[in-house]
């Protein structure tokens, strides 16, 4: 019995470390510190900076990388989609970063920024209380006609993108 007791608290002060050491990872490769790290991402990150969402604000308040660019509608999907994300990142950086088309994948923004993200900070119904013409800007979001926030907010979380990747290339 006394065996069976120690095998089952090792395993679950095995876990616990494994499951703190992982959030710890999660968490230092979530902002812009650790993607400013990757020299293809430098004018991804200038634009970043200079947007209201980058701390360019009254408020100094800065929504992480993973805040827009990971979805957030359940922990798993984050996680694996955090996983996937950074090795894809990894490898286009370590091989093809120098020959892609940053500005031409400005186009594809739907695939990389998630509108659980979007919705993680902004409440549209408490928007569209406090300022009741929102109601309208949104009206096709709220009936599914538009499906992603990006399709008419183009150029959000990164203020003038284009010419800080012009710049960059």
């Amino acid at each position: 019995m006394k065996k069976l007791f120690f095998i089952v608290f090792l395993g679950v002060c095995i876990g616990l470390v494994v499951a703190l050491a992982a959030a710890e990872m999660i968490e230092r490769t979530s902002g812009d510190n650790f993607c400013s790290s990757c020299h293809s991402m430098q004018g991804v990150v200038h634009a970043y900076q200079q947007d209201i969402h980058g701390g360019a604000n009254a408020n100094g308040v800065k929504a992480k990388c993973v805040d827009c660019h990971l979805p957030h509608d359940n922990v798993v999907q984050y996680v694996v989609a955090k996983a996937y994300s950074g090795s894809k990142d990894v490898l286009g950086e370590l091989f093809w970063a120098d020959s892609f088309d940053w500005v031409g994948n400005l186009k594809e923004r739907k695939e990389f920024v998630y509108t659980s993200g979007c919705q993680k900070c902004h409440d549209l119904d408490a928007i569209h209380y406090k300022i009741p013409k929102a109601f309208l800007a949104h009206k096709d979001f709220k009936t599914g006609k538009v499906a992603s926030c990006v399709q008419c907010h183009e150029h959000v979380g990164h203020k003038n993108i284009k010419d800080f990747l012009v710049k960059q290339n």
